[in-house]
């Protein structure tokens, strides 16, 4: 299908109507998943053209997880969507890994509370929560769920049945908030403030990650922000690999698919090869699968936990990991730290190894990436 000749909302509507087929195709084959694998729900702001391109470098290390067994992508502010579709860089993801993951919209509207189960939402845009109660009720628990930007979805799919919450979800890893600063409103917290409180009031086996820690951009050891230089991300990519980011960052509107396997432009290859990327996520997604965190002695890896039951080895490195804390949050979104009468347990980020945090992060992203779309 030649994408030039659609607007960009057209394109969006057809990836869409493929994605919720992929959906029901996929329901129904769910028994026959490796038991290795994890069911994960992915909950995402991405968008093309991008806000911030940090998340095609999330949605690229997920999909270089091969025991991560996506379920499907709830694409964060249904209305945004419509003009610039994150399904679009979905659909090349799914081409690069021959995976069928499916995409459906979110919300649209900021909750009004935060028990507010967005009822009242257009129905284009309940789709989000009906494929997060549809999975959780279908697919074999434990369901772990990860989310970047809003939170919404999540907390209006809790808001409707907490109790299937309660029994199905393994894990919660968000990416949110702000560790320390009571001044600071981090982005996400801004999307929905009441989504924000309503999450960290819920009592769920929440892995908090914040984003800052002590300001924006500033991480004093609770928080997971890092900067990486492209020529370090990018150490081993396949062709395939480098179109899609030069797809992604360069904001490129050919038809996206066919992009993909078009020669590399040594230019456009260089330009993006010069870049720097703030970043917040990809190695920590393998807490999800319990992926163990290894170092030889020059660099970090991340690789496939062989023993489910040693999953909560993968807090342990010392690169980084996660310590049980007291929380209570104020309806202004202040996190206040220790034991009170409302106050919930959750796990939160550290850094352990403040002096190699960046190259450690930066080599264990570089070492997914390289898994991507490398002809055999």
């Amino acid at each position: 299908m030649n994408y030039r000749l659609l607007p960009i909302g057209a394109v969006f509507l057809i990836l869409a109507a493929l994605s919720v087929e992929s959906w029901q195709a996929k329901e129904g084959t769910a028994s026959t998943k490796e038991a290795s694998s994890i069911s994960v729900i992915y909950t995402t702001d991405l968008f093309h053209p991008h806000d911030d391109p940090d998340d095609h470098f999330d949605l690229a290390t997920l999909f270089a997880m091969p025991e991560v067994d996506l379920k499907g992508i709830v694409l964060d502010q249904g209305d945004k969507q419509l003009k610039r579709p994150g399904a679009i860089p979905v659909s090349q993801m799914n081409k690069i890994t021959g995976r069928n993951v499916p995409t459906v919209l979110g919300l649209t509207e900021k909750l009004k509370s935060p028990t507010d189960e967005a009822l009242d939402q257009k129905p284009e845009f309940q789709k989000g929560v009906e494929f997060i109660l549809d999975a959780l009720r279908n697919f074999p628990s434990p369901v772990m769920i990860t989310t970047l930007g809003s939170v919404r979805d999540v907390v209006a799919a809790y808001n409707r049945n907490p109790a299937l919450f309660r029994d199905k979800v393994g894990k919660l890893l968000v990416f949110i908030g702000e560790a320390s600063d009571p001044s600071y409103q981090e982005y996400n917290v801004k999307l929905d403030l009441q989504a924000y409180v309503g999450l960290m009031r819920s009592g769920l086996p929440i892995y908090w990650v914040p984003c800052f820690d002590g300001g924006k951009f500033k991480n004093a050891g609770r928080a997971s922000f890092w900067n990486a230089k492209h020529e370090d991300l990018f150490r081993k990519p396949s062709p395939e690999l480098i179109q899609f980011f030069i797809y992604a960052l360069q904001k490129e509107n050919s038809d996206p698919l066919a992009f993909l396997s078009s020669p590399v432009d040594p230019q456009r290859q260089a330009q993006l090869f010069a870049g720097t990327r703030n970043l917040w996520c990809t190695a920590i997604f393998g807490v999800l699968s319990g992926r163990q965190v290894t170092f030889d002695g020059t660099k970090y890896r991340s690789v496939p936990s062989t023993n489910r039951k040693g999953q909560e080895a993968a807090l342990n490195n010392d690169l980084f990991g996660f310590s049980e804390v007291e929380i209570s949050i104020s309806d202004s979104g202040v996190v206040r730290y220790g034991k009170s009468q409302d106050s919930k347990k959750v796990m939160r980020f550290e850094v352990r190894n403040k002096a190699r945090y960046a190259e450690g992060m930066t080599a264990i992203t570089a070492d997914l990436l390289s898994k991507l779309g490398r002809r055999r």
